[in-house]
């Protein structure tokens, strides 16, 4: 019998976890959750504190946190199961009623999940989901806060001090789950041998393998608001050593010095193969209040601002502390 297990697609912000989304999208039977919730490990940590979830009242507290979180809010519109529908009583079993729910609404057997810092809470999401497996993708980390320089604005340095911690968590927890459960595919790879990486992901979660995998709808915006997975045209090409080009030999040596010992050990080419400075807090204090102010520009920038802006703000930002708060 096929798996029908979820499937959580993994990795540092920037490393391709988008586009691999994207393409897994296109196999039989799969239902691509199209927003980034964040929010799984936050219910995790908040289930455990509501006590035993065979209590009805703790349990109702739970699903209405859950189903009121902004990306199940806007992407159910309110259509979730009923709570008495749910026999696991587990937050497992509500992320996967809610999940399942979506899926089957859509002629859909099998869910994927996509938020890539899940990467640092694999053994938690591992531990509620029994069945789930994790498809980790790893990027050069100097492609990554290229990626994220552009694309969000993010300072190359931060990207890269995140870079090593979510990459060596992720490799870490992956071995504790097993080669059944964790799969680690290189960006590069994916890029250069598509087939070839597509076929490996297809064996390790039992899908099976057709040339729609290969189409792209990339590029788009966001995963919120990518296009449809019908009528896909692009296609998957080489995207790999742009930091060559972009960054000076300052901004490479700066970078290298913070993640050259991983970027070596990883089979990348590193003038600093030791490097593994890690900034101070008041640093990355900093890195994060300035994301928080570019992160907000952008949106501005992007669809204007109008009287539900503000509301959007305090939400994200709440959800983004107690993300920052699950970490602890």
């Amino acid at each position: 019998m096929k798996r029908t297990s979820p499937i959580f697609i993994v990795g540092m912000n920037g490393s391709g976890t988008t586009m691999l989304a994207d393409l897994l999208e296109s196999a039989p039977g799969i239902y691509l959750f199209p927003r980034e919730t964040r929010m799984l490990p936050w219910a995790v940590n908040k289930a455990a504190k509501l006590g035993d979830l065979a209590v009805d009242d703790n349990f109702a507290t739970l699903y209405k946190l859950f189903c009121d979180l902004y990306a199940i809010r806007m992407t159910t519109k309110g259509q979730v199961p009923a709570m008495a529908a749910i026999s696991d009583r587990t937050v497992g079993g509500l992320i996967n009623a809610v999940y399942g729910h979506l899926a089957t609404q859509n002629g859909k057997q099998r869910w994927v999940e996509k938020s890539p810092m899940n990467v640092e809470f694999m053994i938690e999401l591992a531990h509620c989901l029994p069945d789930a497996q994790f498809v980790h993708i790893i990027r050069d980390g100097r492609d990554v806060a290229l990626s994220n320089q552009r694309r969000w604005r993010k300072s190359p340095a931060w990207s890269m001090y995140r870079w090593v911690q979510s990459v060596r968590r992720g490799r870490k927890d992956g071995q504790t789950l097993g080669e059944d459960r964790y799969l680690e595919i290189r960006y590069e790879q994916l890029t250069n041998e598509p087939e070839k990486t597509l076929r490996t992901i297809c064996t390790f979660c039992d899908l099976d393998y057709s040339a729609d995998l290969l189409k792209s709808s990339m590029p788009f915006v966001s995963s919120v608001r990518r296009k449809s997975s019908t009528g896909k045209s692009g296609t998957i090409v080489p995207n790999s050593n742009k930091w060559k080009s972009a960054f000076t030999a300052g901004r490479v040596a700066q970078l290298e010095a913070v993640g050259g010992k991983l970027l070596a050990e990883l089979g990348y080419e590193t003038a600093d193969a030791n490097g593994e400075r890690s900034p101070g807090s008041i640093q990355r204090f900093f890195w994060r209040i300035q994301d928080i102010y570019n992160n907000g520009l952008l949106y501005i920038q992007r669809f204007g601002f109008n009287r539900h802006t503000p509301g959007h703000f305090l939400r994200r930002l709440n959800e983004g502390i107690r993300y920052i708060a699950s970490q602890k």
